[in-house]
């Protein structure tokens, strides 16, 4: 298991904790990487960060946690396309594409998947016979109104 994992595992046991707070989780999360990183660059004969860097890598870190974040938002919309993707793919042996950024959980992203897929047929089979009369409701209903709508036109 690499450094990373060992830390994404950490965190991910953490989160499930009662005494759980994102804003000194990702404080942290930042002291860590600022560490590592600069851990890594004294080793490869680089300087390490200036404060300023350090500050600015923090904060970006800790905007994660708001929700109006854009790279949230991005990893967001890429995750439910892959989801998506999959779901009509018709569950082929191969799985789509990864979207970019979200190769380092590629497993992770097909076990999810894997498991979605099963949930929502698992949906279709029980639920359909009451989906079924809700969307005919539904059609019926749509159907009238527009009837009624060319109906008044032609008047």
């Amino acid at each position: 298991m690499t450094k990373q994992q060992s830390l994404r595992n950490g965190l991910l046991l953490h989160v499930l904790s009662s005494s759980f707070n994102l804003s000194e989780s990702l404080a942290t999360v930042g002291e860590k990487v600022c560490a590592e990183v600069n851990s890594c660059l004294s080793q490869h004969g680089f300087t390490p960060f200036t404060a300023e860097k350090e500050i600015a890598l923090k904060g970006q870190i800790q905007t994660l946690g708001n929700s109006d974040n854009t790279i949230c938002k991005l990893i967001d919309s890429r995750i439910q396309a892959f989801l998506e993707s999959y779901l009509t793919s018709g569950h082929q042996k191969s799985f789509p594409a990864i979207p970019g950024g979200l190769g380092p959980i590629q497993r992770e992203m097909e076990e999810i998947a894997v498991k979605y897929v099963r949930l929502v047929n698992y949906n279709k089979m029980v639920f359909s016979p009451y989906y079924d009369v809700i969307l005919s409701k539904l059609l019926d209903k749509a159907e009238s109104q527009l009837l009624e709508v060319r109906g008044g036109t032609t008047l």
